[in-house]
C-alpha cells in the first residue's frame, strides 16, 4: 500500500489530470476556417458543456469540410446529450457526412453501428436504404432493431419485405418493435403483411394478425383475407384477426364479425358481440 502522503499526492494528480486534460481523440483534419477548426478542437474538451457548445456552433455554421471531424467524434463521444447535438450537426452537412456514415456500416462494433444508423435515420435519404437493409437482420438484436427503426424513418417501401421477414421472431420487445415499424408504413405494408397470414408458421400468422390490429383504416382493403383468418386453426390468430376487424369499425368489417356471434371460440364470440352492438349504435 502507498504511504498516505504519496496516496494523497497520487489521488490529487489523477483528479487534476481528469479535470484538465482533453479527451483522447485523433487529430481532426483542418478545414481552413479558423472558427470551425477551433470548435472541432473543442469537441475533445473535458468539459461536456464546452463540447456541446462546440457541436452547436459547428452545426450552425454547417461547413461541409467539418463532416469528417463530426462523424469521428460521434463515434467516440460518451455523453448522450453531446452525441445528439453532434448528430444534429451532422444532418446539417448531410451530403458530406452520409458517405462517411455508410462506410461505418461495415464496422463490427455495435455502438458504432447504432450511432451511424441513428444519424442516417435523421438524414432520411432513400439512397441509404440498400446499405441499411442487411443490418435489419444483424446478429446483435439492438443493432437490428435500430436498423429497422432507421428504415421506417426513411419511409422507403423497399424496407417492408425486410421487416415482414421478422414476423414471429424474437422476444416480445422485438415483436412489438416490428409491429410498430410495419404499422408506420400504413397501407403500403398491408398486402405483404396480409400475405403472411398464409404462412405455415403459426408464430408468423399470429404476428401478422397482430400487426394488422395496429394498421387501422389502412387495412380496409384486406377485410376479406382478415375475415378468413377468423377460421385459422390457431386461437391467437383468430383473436387478433377479430380485433383487427373490430378496430376498423367500418360497416364491412363489423358485418364480418357479427357473422361470428355463434362461433365456438368464446373470445372471438365476445368480440363479435361487441361488433354487433357497434352496428346497432351506428
Amino acid at each position: 500500500m502507498l504511504p498516505l502522503d504519496l496516496l494523497a499526492t497520487s489521488t490529487f494528480t489523477v483528479a487534476r489530470m481528469n479535470s484538465t486534460q482533453p479527451l483522447a481523440a485523433a487529430p481532426f483534419a483542418r478545414t481552413g476556417a479558423a472558427q470551425v477548426d477551433d470548435a472541432l478542437d473543442r469537441l475533445t474538451d473535458v468539459d461536456r458543456d464546452a463540447r456541446q457548445a462546440a457541436a452547436l456552433l459547428i452545426g450552425e455554421i454547417a461547413e461541409p469540410t467539418a463532416a469528417p471531424g463530426l462523424v469521428a467524434r460521434l463515434f467516440s463521444e460518451q455523453d448522450p446529450f453531446v452525441r445528439e447535438t453532434l448528430t444534429w450537426a451532422i444532418t446539417r452537412v448531410a451530403d458530406a457526412a452520409t458517405p462517411l456514415l455508410l462506410k461505418a456500416l461495415a464496422d463490427t462494433d455495435a455502438a458504432t453501428l447504432n450511432r451511424a444508423l441513428h444519424a442516417l435515420s435523421k438524414i432520411a435519404d432513400p439512397a441509404t436504404v440498400d446499405a441499411m437493409l442487411p443490418l435489419a437482420a444483424h446478429t446483435d438484436p439492438v443493432v437490428a432493431a435500430k436498423a429497422r427503426w432507421a428504415l421506417t424513418r426513411v419511409g422507403d417501401p423497399r424496407a417492408i419485405p425486410a421487416l415482414v421477414a421478422h414476423l414471429g421472431t424474437g422476444d416480445d420487445t422485438t415483436r412489438n418493435g416490428v409491429t410498430r415499424d410495419l404499422a408506420s408504413f400504413g397501407a403500403r405494408a398491408v398486402p405483404t403483411v396480409v400475405a403472411a397470414l398464409a404462412s405455415d408458421d403459426t408464430h408468423v400468422r399470429r404476428h401478422a394478425a397482430e400487426a394488422l390490429c395496429f394498421m387501422g383504416p389502412s387495412a380496409e382493403g384486406a377485410i376479406d383475407v382478415i375475415s378468413g383468418a377468423l377460421d385459422d386453426p390457431d386461437g391467437a390468430v383468430r383473436v387478433s384477426a377479430a380485433m383487427a376487424l373490430f378496430d376498423l369499425r367500418t360497416p364491412r368489417a363489423l358485418a364480418a364479425l357479427t357473422d361470428r356471434t355463434e362461433t365456438a371460440d368464446r373470445r372471438v364470440r365476445a368480440i363479435a358481440d361487441r361488433a354487433a352492438r357497434e352496428e346497432v349504435e351506428q
